[in-house]
């Protein structure tokens, strides 16, 4: 799981490819977790996934809205 940076909206996960170093693919808030994701994530943060490569990102945002669950 990796910290989204804010107003990220496209994954910057480093690909072999020499075209497009980066996966660029668009991130997604998710809602359906299991428990040890929603532990590592912390309560109340958003989770994003990338389309593409399905990393994980999670919200530390200081502007972030904390749900408070």
């Amino acid at each position: 799981m990796k910290v989204k940076a804010p107003r990220q909206t496209v994954c910057n996960v480093p690909v072999d490819d020499p075209k497009e170093p980066l996966c660029g693919g668009k991130l997604k808030r998710i809602t359906e977790l299991d428990s040890d994701a929603r532990k590592s994530a912390g309560p109340g943060k958003d989770v994003f996934r990338c389309q593409k490569c399905k990393t994980l990102y999670v919200d530390e945002s200081p502007y972030a809205v904390s749900k408070g669950k």
